[in-house]
């Protein structure tokens, strides 16, 4: 059972970096007339791109709290 906490916990992880960086290239990169390769400052969709992020930390915390729950509830075999 540790080992499949530990597995959801790296696969949490990925996720969430992967979405970090993908809510990264929304705020900067993507604006109402679509996808540019010009940085701007402020967010051209800035609900999706809160989205995005929102579920980037909810992986991210998932995969901190399995992470915990496979090294305090169960023993080394």
């Amino acid at each position: 059972m540790k080992k499949k906490f530990l597995k959801l916990s790296l696969i949490t992880l990925i996720v969430g970096v992967v979405f970090c960086a993908l809510a990264f290239f929304c705020f900067h990169f993507v604006t109402d007339q679509g996808i540019t390769l010009i940085y701007h400052k402020e967010a051209g969709k800035p609900f999706v791109t809160e989205l995005i992020g929102d579920f980037a930390i909810l992986n991210l915390a998932t995969s901190f709290v399995s992470l915990l729950v496979a090294l305090i509830f169960f023993k080394e075999n």
